[in-house]
């Protein structure tokens, strides 16, 4: 993840600026202003600051041109003392992205009252904003300001993204089908279109040698892998294809149909899909879209080294409060603490992949995790949110539990999950979850509020 960016404005009113108090001290205090700007570096923000104090106007041109040009994610507006709001609006609404208005805790300035003033502002023109007010080293005033920042960087990022549509329809998910249009208006994502066919034909262009390398490569990585066949060599032809179309079409995030053109005709897209997990690029089985966008939501959001899981739900024991995830052979390696002793790679069963291919097997690495999938209700986004706990599965009891599926070949994760069960049956909206180590909760919830999206917790 990269750090937002906020445009750092401090506000007074006309008449404040170079003005004493009664008292004689200055109405803009300098060192709070350098307070408030070390708060958030510390933080692990980026601003760019507009390093005169406003009040008029006429003399935020500059400062619209500088947060511009460095495309921040949202502006932060430091409230220094009381402010005329409407000498603000005007700017705020032609910049047009998300708004923290933040004021110290300070008699002096009486700077709650021009915090209220341009909130009943903002809210007024229907302009997205987050009050914060306090202690800028307050952990509950800076979280407000990071997860708010944190969520409108996530909508900058997708407003330049574009997905790679890759194949048609997979398997009658009819809420995996792309709304090209409803994405660019909604979230300003681009769509593209390739045909499966390419990915064949860019494959069968890799050199031999090259694959023969790549296969040597994994032979280091994983605890162990099959025997170098034709069904290896084209998953591996088929991972170095996608590479190749991703770069070419400069996609962000793709999804692939796979089943049943590719899966019985060439190879599954197993391998090539759970490689490009591994360098934390986001790619979904059976060109499930909305799957891509919630799984790339939470790679924008995560920790940098920490993977995403894209798997079915296979099961939920209410008494238990617990899910059992399981993809159908893709997963990115950094879902175990070792892939050297806890992940393998095998032949890919030929039920639904004729071809075979490449799959992975693993159990997923204990820690607390985000569970999210964005679904339709009526043409109207929501977001499917739960919090979790993915338990550590004895060595001793690894075989019975890669059994009980049928599938003991495939990736599992087995997850504590907090709140209601019987909510988070109901709240299902696709076999597929998404799921990441972290707490982005509050990130979360703050993606919501700035997309107007529904939030269903459990």
């Amino acid at each position: 993840m990269r750090k937002p960016i906020l445009g750092f404005l401090t506000v007074t009113c006309p008449t404040h600026r170079e003005a004493k108090t009664e008292t004689g001290d200055a109405w803009v205090n300098d060192s709070n202003i350098k307070k408030v700007r070390e708060g958030l570096l510390k933080s692990g923000l980026e601003i760019i600051e507009y390093e005169k104090v406003v009040g008029s106007f006429f003399e935020l041109e500059d400062a619209e041109k500088l947060f511009f040009n460095k495309d921040v994610d949202a502006i932060f507006v430091y409230i220094s003392t009381w402010n005329w709001a409407d000498q603000i609006m005007q700017f705020i609404r032609n910049i047009g992205k998300p708004v923290i208005i933040y004021a110290l805790v300070d008699s002096k300035a009486w700077s709650i009252g021009g915090l209220a003033a341009t909130k009943g502002a903002l809210d007024e023109l229907g302009i997205k904003n987050r009050i914060a007010y306090g202690d800028i080293r307050d952990s509950h005033v800076i979280s407000r300001i990071f997860s708010y920042a944190k969520a409108a960087m996530v909508k900058n990022i997708l407003r330049k993204s574009r997905y790679g549509s890759i194949g048609g329809q997979g398997m009658g998910i009819l809420t995996g089908i792309v709304d090209a249009n409803q994405w660019l208006k909604d979230f300003g994502i681009l769509t593209g279109f390739t045909d499966q066919y390419t990915c064949v034909v860019e494959a069968d262009k890799i050199a031999s040698e090259d694959v023969k390398q790549y296969y040597k490569g994994l032979e280091k990585e994983y605890k162990s892998i099959p025997q170098f066949s034709n069904v290896f060599d084209k998953s591996i032809r088929l991972y170095l294809a996608l590479e190749k179309i991703i770069q070419r079409e400069r996609y962000d995030f793709t999804g692939v149909k796979c089943t049943f053109d590719l899966s019985d005709n060439y190879c599954s897209a197993c391998l090539a899909q759970s490689r490009l997990g591994n360098r934390g690029f986001i790619t979904a089985c059976l060109n499930d879209s909305n799957g891509a966008l919630s799984a790339y939501i939470l790679s924008l959001l995560k920790n940098q080294e920490e993977p995403v899981f894209t798997a079915d739900v296979n099961l939920a024991v209410r008494e238990e409060s617990l899910i059992k995830l399981i993809d159908d052979g893709a997963a990115s390696p950094k879902l175990v603490l070792d892939p050297k002793k806890d992940a393998e790679l095998l032949m890919q069963p030929t039920l639904e992949a004729k071809a075979s291919g490449i799959c992975t097997k693993l159990f997923a690495k204990p820690g607390n995790v985000n569970l999210i999938r964005l679904a339709r209700i009526n043409g109207k986004y929501v977001l499917h949110l739960t919090e979790g706990e993915v338990i550590e599965v004895e060595e001793s009891e690894k075989q019975s539990v890669l059994e009980e599926c049928g599938y003991p070949i495939w990736p599992h994760a087995l997850i504590k999950v907090k709140g209601d069960m019987n909510r988070f049956v109901e709240n299902l909206r696709s076999e597929y979850i998404h799921m990441t180590y972290g707490n982005l909760v509050n990130d979360l919830k703050d993606f919501c509020e700035i997309f107007d999206i529904k939030l269903i917790e459990n």
